[in-house]
Protein backbone atom coordinates (compact mmCIF):
# COMPACT_ATOMS: atom_id res chain seq x y z
CA UNK A 1 0.00 0.00 0.00
CA UNK A 2 1.43 3.37 -0.95
CA UNK A 3 0.89 6.28 1.36
CA UNK A 4 1.58 9.64 -0.23
CA UNK A 5 1.68 12.94 1.58
CA UNK A 6 3.42 16.27 1.58
CA UNK A 7 5.01 18.11 4.44
CA UNK A 8 5.98 21.75 4.25
CA UNK A 9 9.40 22.61 5.59
CA UNK A 10 10.33 26.14 6.50
CA UNK A 11 13.76 27.43 7.32
CA UNK A 12 15.21 30.88 6.90
CA UNK A 13 18.70 29.68 5.97
CA UNK A 14 17.68 27.73 2.86
CA UNK A 15 19.22 28.84 -0.39
CA UNK A 16 18.00 27.62 -3.73
CA UNK A 17 14.47 27.12 -5.04
CA UNK A 18 11.75 28.01 -2.56
CA UNK A 19 8.14 28.97 -2.90
CA UNK A 20 5.18 30.34 -0.99
CA UNK A 21 2.17 28.22 -0.06
CA UNK A 22 -0.66 30.71 0.47
CA UNK A 23 -2.99 28.14 2.06
CA UNK A 24 -0.46 27.25 4.77
CA UNK A 25 1.20 30.69 4.80
CA UNK A 26 4.61 29.09 4.55
CA UNK A 27 7.72 30.03 2.60
CA UNK A 28 9.99 27.13 1.77
CA UNK A 29 9.67 23.63 0.38
CA UNK A 30 7.41 20.60 0.45
CA UNK A 31 8.49 17.03 0.98
CA UNK A 32 6.53 14.52 -1.05
CA UNK A 33 6.80 10.94 0.20
CA UNK A 34 5.85 7.49 -0.99
CA UNK A 35 5.85 5.09 1.96
CA UNK A 36 4.72 1.50 2.45
CA UNK A 37 2.01 0.29 4.84
CA UNK A 38 4.50 0.20 7.72
CA UNK A 39 5.69 3.74 7.07
CA UNK A 40 9.09 2.95 5.58
CA UNK A 41 10.22 5.41 2.93
CA UNK A 42 10.11 4.12 -0.64
CA UNK A 43 10.59 7.38 -2.51
CA UNK A 44 10.87 11.04 -1.65
CA UNK A 45 10.97 14.30 -3.57
CA UNK A 46 11.42 17.89 -2.47
CA UNK A 47 9.60 20.65 -4.36
CA UNK A 48 9.10 24.38 -3.79
CA UNK A 49 6.16 25.18 -1.53
CA UNK A 50 4.42 27.04 -4.35
CA UNK A 51 3.69 23.73 -6.13
CA UNK A 52 0.19 22.45 -5.36
CA UNK A 53 -0.02 19.04 -3.70
CA UNK A 54 -1.87 17.41 -6.60
CA UNK A 55 0.91 18.51 -8.97
CA UNK A 56 3.64 16.78 -6.94
CA UNK A 57 2.73 13.20 -7.86
CA UNK A 58 4.83 13.35 -11.04
CA UNK A 59 7.90 13.77 -8.81
CA UNK A 60 7.26 10.24 -7.48
CA UNK A 61 7.13 8.49 -10.89
CA UNK A 62 10.64 7.03 -10.54
CA UNK A 63 9.90 5.83 -7.02
CA UNK A 64 6.76 4.02 -8.13
CA UNK A 65 8.67 2.42 -11.02
CA UNK A 66 11.12 1.00 -8.48
CA UNK A 67 8.26 -0.57 -6.49
CA UNK A 68 5.92 -2.17 -9.06
CA UNK A 69 4.21 -4.32 -6.43
CA UNK A 70 2.38 -1.33 -4.88
CA UNK A 71 -1.31 -1.72 -5.64
CA UNK A 72 -3.07 0.95 -3.55
CA UNK A 73 -2.42 4.66 -3.18
CA UNK A 74 -3.86 6.14 0.01
CA UNK A 75 -3.75 9.88 -0.50
CA UNK A 76 -4.42 13.03 1.48
CA UNK A 77 -7.58 15.06 0.83
CA UNK A 78 -5.58 17.46 -1.35
CA UNK A 79 -5.27 14.73 -4.01
CA UNK A 80 -8.93 14.57 -5.05
CA UNK A 81 -8.31 16.03 -8.52
CA UNK A 82 -8.99 13.88 -11.55
CA UNK A 83 -5.32 13.98 -12.60
CA UNK A 84 -4.45 12.22 -9.33
CA UNK A 85 -6.89 9.45 -10.22
CA UNK A 86 -5.28 9.25 -13.67
CA UNK A 87 -1.81 9.06 -12.09
CA UNK A 88 -2.88 6.17 -9.85
CA UNK A 89 -4.50 4.32 -12.77
CA UNK A 90 -1.43 4.90 -14.95
CA UNK A 91 0.73 3.20 -12.32
CA UNK A 92 -1.75 0.36 -11.74
CA UNK A 93 -2.79 1.45 -8.27
CA UNK A 94 -6.17 1.80 -6.59
CA UNK A 95 -6.86 5.45 -5.71
CA UNK A 96 -8.07 6.00 -2.12
CA UNK A 97 -8.45 9.49 -0.68
CA UNK A 98 -8.66 9.87 3.10
CA UNK A 99 -10.76 12.91 3.88
CA UNK A 100 -11.95 14.40 7.14
CA UNK A 101 -15.54 13.53 8.12
CA UNK A 102 -17.96 16.36 7.40
CA UNK A 103 -18.69 18.49 10.43
CA UNK A 104 -15.52 17.39 12.25
CA UNK A 105 -13.72 20.17 14.10
CA UNK A 106 -10.29 19.99 15.64
CA UNK A 107 -7.84 17.10 15.52
CA UNK A 108 -9.05 13.67 14.46
CA UNK A 109 -7.01 10.58 13.64
CA UNK A 110 -7.78 9.61 10.06
CA UNK A 111 -7.48 5.99 8.93
CA UNK A 112 -4.03 5.14 7.51
CA UNK A 113 -3.13 8.84 7.43
CA UNK A 114 -1.12 8.53 10.64
CA UNK A 115 1.36 6.19 8.90
CA UNK A 116 2.68 9.01 6.74
CA UNK A 117 2.71 11.48 9.62
CA UNK A 118 4.73 9.00 11.66
CA UNK A 119 7.21 8.66 8.79
CA UNK A 120 7.72 12.42 8.76
CA UNK A 121 8.02 12.31 12.54
CA UNK A 122 10.90 9.85 12.24
CA UNK A 123 12.89 12.63 10.60
CA UNK A 124 13.06 14.37 13.97
CA UNK A 125 15.60 11.75 15.05
CA UNK A 126 17.93 13.04 12.34
CA UNK A 127 18.37 16.59 13.61
CA UNK A 128 19.52 18.33 10.44
CA UNK A 129 16.47 17.19 8.50
CA UNK A 130 13.94 19.21 10.49
CA UNK A 131 15.16 22.39 8.84
CA UNK A 132 16.24 21.77 5.27
CA UNK A 133 19.52 23.55 4.62
CA UNK A 134 20.42 22.06 1.23
CA UNK A 135 20.49 24.49 -1.66
CA UNK A 136 19.45 22.04 -4.37
CA UNK A 137 16.18 20.12 -4.26
CA UNK A 138 17.80 16.82 -5.26
CA UNK A 139 20.37 17.16 -2.48
CA UNK A 140 17.59 17.79 0.04
CA UNK A 141 15.81 14.63 -1.16
CA UNK A 142 19.06 12.63 -1.01
CA UNK A 143 19.59 13.64 2.62
CA UNK A 144 16.14 12.27 3.48
CA UNK A 145 16.87 9.08 1.52
CA UNK A 146 20.09 8.57 3.49
CA UNK A 147 18.23 8.98 6.78
CA UNK A 148 15.58 6.53 5.54
CA UNK A 149 18.27 3.98 4.68
CA UNK A 150 19.85 4.38 8.12
CA UNK A 151 16.45 4.00 9.81
CA UNK A 152 15.70 0.85 7.80
CA UNK A 153 19.11 -0.60 8.69
CA UNK A 154 18.52 0.20 12.34
CA UNK A 155 15.12 -1.54 12.18
CA UNK A 156 16.77 -4.65 10.76
CA UNK A 157 19.47 -4.70 13.43
CA UNK A 158 17.12 -3.95 16.36
CA UNK A 159 13.67 -5.39 15.58
CA UNK A 160 10.96 -4.31 18.00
Amino acid sequence: MAMIDTQTVKCLSVSGPRGYDAAKRVVGRKRVALVDAEGYWLAVAVVPASVQERDTLAALDDGKAAWPSLRAATLDGAFTAERCQVWSNLHGMRHEVVIRPSGQKGFVVLPRRWVVERSFGWLTHWGGLLCDRAGRLDVAAARIECAAALAATEALINPA
